[in-house]
């Protein structure tokens, strides 16, 4: 590292490890929260798609069944329709044939996760008929409860809908796009009216169930279901779910308490089974936008920028490193700077990182180049304060603190050349037009196009002599690199061509490592 002797960086400020070193507390606050919010992220993204695959088959197969029971006596199903829940507008057999097809198709729709809104809707429907028109229960609230959140939200990853959404948007389906939009501005303002109407109808009958003596309209309250949870923990619980404060744990406890009641009271079992999923929702979700933790939490992130992805300081002033090349060691240098209050560049000609010691893999066909590159602005996007400039550096003034890109000038406080290594030729430069080196993409693809023209033209020629020639290959040097180079291209001949050649063994290729030293390997310990 390289410090400008024209400058007055004032070297301590770069052992302070803080985003802002005038506020500690504030930033080891900041920290905690930011590593709160990322852990219920990843949590959350990692367990949200199997409650929603879990959700939409246990719905599915509950309407499944029931349909295919309705269908195999027509008889039974239409005495349903027109003696326990007749539909005003609608004579029974028609109302037979439609509550039949919903409860054999929409369950499908909702287990595959295609057309979720639309299934779920249907089922929604039905849903409420029974409720309001047959028999009171809890466990049909239930259902509306779930099938009413996959309606405003729709499928989750694990879904079809999420598979063929990327494909439809850029579609030339007439009206595909729109659909999506629409379908993603739904779900934006209605999700958070229709969670704070789950939060107030959950809390008004958690009060109902704990009070006992509220005579609660029954076709809208879950009373019997959530009765053992009462006294002073249902009160506490229903009044932070409707004001949506501390909505998760509260969420986790009910759940906890629900699967308690599910032991208590086996006949309970399905209630308390799609309770408990109901309010896992909320645990992984939230309590919406019209709630008290999304208050909180935007005042939070107004308060700590970075649990936004923004910097919690201005870069202006701060001490400037500039990193010349992106390898192994010019990233340690920038990710080590991470915490620090200094504004860093790292500036190379590529934009992606190399993995320089799988190039020999590439050369042999083993893995392809993308898989050994990474994208530079990919491994520092949550990196505050770097920022990544695509250039080839043509010199550097120390006298005016600058580094020369071209006609660009980047000044810096504090400069790190960390350009790496090249291969050399020991004087005898005539040698590269016959022996590429292995230190870039360009190298290995190289070599790569060499080896196989290699066995194409052995494979044509009919003179043993050059046959011979062509499928020997001569490596020079015998350090870690030229040894894997060395043992890959005997692997590619002898396993990874296997019959596919008709005029010549791709096994009898040999492989020749020179090595200047008494052995190979010198830089690892006899």
């Amino acid at each position: 590292m390289q410090q400008n002797p024209d400058s007055n960086p004032k070297p301590n400020r770069l052992e302070i490890p803080l985003s802002d070193p005038r506020h500690p507390r504030r930033t080891r606050l900041a920290r905690s929260l930011a590593l709160y919010t990322r852990g219920i992220a990843v949590v959350s993204r990692a367990i949200a798609p199997w409650v929603d695959l879990w959700v939409r088959l246990w719905l599915a197969q509950t309407f499944l069944v029931s349909g295919l029971l309705k269908a195999g006596n027509w008889d039974n199903a239409l005495a349903l329709a027109r003696y326990e829940y007749p539909v005003a507008w609608m004579d029974p057999v028609s109302a037979a044939y439609t509550g039949i097809t919903i409860e054999l198709v929409a369950p499908v729709l909702l287990a595959l996760g295609l057309v979720t809104r639309a299934g779920a809707l249907a089922l929604l429907a039905l849903t409420l008929v029974i409720q309001l028109d047959y028999q009171a229960l809890d466990i049909h609230l239930l259902w509306a409860a779930l099938l009413g959140w996959l309606v405003v939200r729709g499928a989750g990853a694990l879904s079809l809908d999420r598979l063929f959404v990327r494909g439809l948007a850029d579609s030339a389906v007439p009206g595909a796009g729109a659909l999506i939009r629409g379908a993603t501005a739904f779900t934006r303002y209605g999700e958070p009216v229709y969670v704070l109407l789950l939060r107030l109808w959950l809390a008004v009958a958690l009060v109902s169930a704990g009070v006992g003596n509220i005579d609660a309209p029954e076709p809208f309250f879950i009373v019997k279901t959530l009765a053992p949870i009462s006294g002073p923990v249902g009160i506490v619980s229903a009044f932070l779910l409707a004001v949506g404060l501390a909505s998760r744990p509260v969420a986790l406890a009910l759940i906890l308490m629900a699967l308690g009641l599910e032991i208590m009271d086996p006949a309970q079992l399905d209630n308390v089974q799609f309770l408990a999923l109901l309010l896992a929702g909320f645990a992984l979700y939230g309590a919406g936008g019209l709630s008290l933790d999304a208050l909180i939490g935007a005042g939070l992130r107004q308060r700590f920028p970075e649990l936004d992805g923004r910097p919690a300081y201005g870069l202006e002033g701060l001490p400037r490193v500039l990193v010349v090349g992106a390898g192994f060691g010019g990233l340690a240098c920038v990710k080590a700077l991470r915490h620090t209050p200094v504004a860093v560049t790292l500036i190379d000609r590529h934009n992606y990182h190399l993995f320089q010691p799988l190039l020999y893999q590439v050369a042999t066909t083993a893995l392809a180049p993308g898989d050994i590159a990474v994208p530079i602005r990919s491994l520092l996007r949550d990196q505050l304060n770097a920022r990544v400039l695509l250039g080839e550096v043509t010199g550097v003034d120390t006298k005016g603190a600058q580094v020369l890109m071209g006609p660009q000038c980047i000044p810096y406080d504090y400069l790190v050349l960390a350009t790496g290594a090249s291969h050399s030729y020991f004087g005898r430069d005539e040698w590269a037009p016959f022996a590429p080196g292995l230190k870039q993409i360009q190298d290995a693809t190289a070599v790569r196009s060499r080896l196989l023209l290699a066995f194409e033209r052995a494979e044509a020629t009919e003179d043993l002599d050059e046959r011979r020639a062509l499928l020997t290959f001569l490596i020079v040097g015998a350090g870690p690199t030229g040894v894997e180079l060395a043992g890959a291209v005997a692997e590619l001949a002898r396993f990874g061509m296997e019959k596919e050649f008709r005029h010549l063994d791709p096994a009898s290729a040999r492989v020749v490592l020179v090595q200047s030293g008494p052995r190979i390997l010198p830089v690892f310990p006899e």
